[in-house]
């Protein structure tokens, strides 16, 4: 007699093994375009491939699984369904893609129109930069960068891309260095919050590198207070410095004047901090209105933007 269950069993084993080779072949042989570093095969109704841990990026071109020019329908045909997506310009239109990467991390896609513009949400969105986060280890440029090396030895980066512009912080530590010509960008953030610095990477095309930016220095604030000390009056000014970027500016020499209440005048001069700031102190001085004017800031290399600058304060002594 006919066993139903056994035949059932193995008609299953059948059509699984079925299904198995036909994976197989498909992943044994993608239609990839010219550039091996991707693949734009066709995937079937309901699969999805999260970005591989691993590959070479190919700087101004691609990175593991996708290029710059593919539109978002190619983008999300590779990657699958994207983890989040944020508008920029105008509501919805997902200028913005966040996608997790196999084995940690994100890839991070940015749209454009296919007219240039800004994107409008539709599947013919183009991809024209393409980033990444410090857990992507696996992604290695084409001159041998990867996250970790450029956590680990910032200077390496630079001998990799010795044509690249290379930007410092307010400590003297790599904030970005970025190769205009060939599409690559390295950034160091620190997180303030743990100490720790954090690094991401990106790709864009290749460009003109846009002119430096003129360096400035700007008088932010100025902050006067009084005080009794041994029953003596006393005033103290901070004069705070930063540069174009809004970093404190270390080592300008600020140049002020005190005005006193009967209308005397005393010129002084102090260097500012590592924070940027620069300090003044009048003692043993009678009741009355004190001012403080900013005359200059002198950094070499900058130029002291008055018009936006604070250039000076007043307190009354009691």
């Amino acid at each position: 007699m006919f066993n139903f269950k056994l035949g059932i069993g193995l008609f299953a084993i059948v059509v699984l093994s079925l299904i198995g080779c036909s994976e197989s072949d498909n992943i044994n042989n993608p239609q990839n375009d010219s550039n091996s570093n991707f693949s734009t095969r066709p995937k079937s109704s309901g699969t999805t491939e999260a970005p591989p841990a691993e590959g070479i990026v190919l700087e101004g071109v691609s990175v593991p699984g996708i290029a710059l020019g593919f539109t978002r329908a190619q983008a999300e045909d590779a990657y699958g369904e994207p983890h989040s997506c944020q508008s920029s310009g105008s509501p919805g239109n997902k200028a913005y893609c966040s996608f997790p990467v196999s084995g940690g991390g994100q890839v991070n896609v940015h749209y454009r129109g296919a007219d240039g513009g800004t994107a409008n949400g539709s599947q013919d969105d183009v991809v024209f930069k393409i980033g990444w986060t410090e857990a992507t280890s696996g992604w290695t440029t084409t001159a041998g960068v990867n996250t970790t090396l450029a956590k680990e030895n910032p200077e390496a980066v630079i001998t990799a891309y010795p044509d690249a512009r290379v930007t410092y912080n307010q400590f003297g530590n790599i904030y970005s260095v970025i190769d205009y010509p060939l599409g690559i960008e390295i950034i160091w953030e620190p997180d303030f919050y743990t100490g720790q610095t954090h690094v991401r990477m990106a790709i864009f095309y290749s460009m003109v590198a846009p002119p430096l930016p003129e360096k400035l220095t700007r008088v932010t604030n100025i902050n006067l207070t009084t005080r009794k000390v041994r029953g003596k009056r006393q005033v103290q000014a901070y004069v705070k410095v930063q540069d174009e970027q809004g970093q404190s500016a270390r080592g300008a020499n600020v140049f002020a004047r005190w005005t006193f209440p009967d209308g005397s005048t005393q010129f002084v001069e102090d260097a500012t901090s590592n924070s940027g700031n620069a300090y003044f102190e009048i003692i043993n001085v009678p009741r009355g209105t004190y001012t403080l004017t900013v005359d200059d800031v002198v950094l070499e290399g900058h130029i002291f933007d008055r018009a936006n600058s604070v250039l000076s304060a007043s307190v009354n002594v009691k």
